[in-house]
This record gives structure tokens, C-alpha cells and sequence, in this order.
């Protein structure tokens, strides 16, 4: 995704934008009795510095589309469902960063 500088799980200070950081996650049990699985929110930040919200929410909704709908590949599990659950876009306290959250429900099943 040429949009963004990259995706990182721990952003350091001198990190170029705009960026993609890893966020909040919940994971609860999904288990039946035949089953066994987990749902789980995972949130993604999207940070940019230009344009307003502008450059954040044209980031966003590539990551929407990018991963709506999707089955991604998860050692061990299945992903029955990964879709869109949230999002919102919000000035930070600098006046000039903005912090776009993207938030989407995930099940997976174990396979092993």
C-alpha cells in the first residue's frame, strides 16, 4: 500500500508519516460444542500530519477495502468472518495529527 510509509506494532518517534500502528484488541471465546473458537475486535491506527482528515480517511477506507470480507490465512484457525465493525477520525491535542480508528470483528475456528 503505497499510501502509507508502514504498518508497525511499536512505532518509534522518528517514524515518517503517515502510518499505520497497530491498536487495541479483544479476544473472547466463540466456542460451541463441536467448536472451538474466538471472536476478536482489532483496531488498527491510521496517523497523518497533511491535508486534514482528508489524507487519514482515504487511508482508512483503503484498509477497508483491502481487508472487508477478507479470510486471511492464520496458522492453526480458520477465519470465518472478518468485517468492518467501527470507525472514527479525531484531532489529536497538537492541532495538526490526526489519529484515524478502524475497527473490524474477526471469528476464527481452531483447525489443530
Amino acid at each position: 500500500m503505497t499510501l502509507i510509509t508502514g504498518v508497525f506494532d511499536r512505532v518509534i518517534q522518528s517514524t515518517a508519516f503517515p502510518y499505520i500502528s497497530l491498536g487495541e484488541s479483544t479476544i473472547s471465546d466463540w466456542s460451541s460444542k463441536t467448536t472451538t473458537g474466538k471472536q476478536a475486535n482489532i483496531s488498527l491506527h491510521i496517523w497523518s500530519r497533511e491535508g486534514g482528515r482528508k489524507q487519514a480517511i482515504t487511508i482508512m477506507e483503503r484498509v477497508y477495502t483491502i481487508l472487508q470480507d477478507t479470510h486471511p490465512e492464520v496458522s492453526g484457525h480458520t477465519v470465518v468472518l472478518l468485517r468492518f465493525a467501527d470507525s472514527r477520525v479525531e484531532l489529536m491535542n497538537d492541532g495538526c495529527t490526526y489519529k484515524a480508528t478502524i475497527i473490524f470483528k474477526s471469528i476464527v475456528e481452531q483447525t489443530s
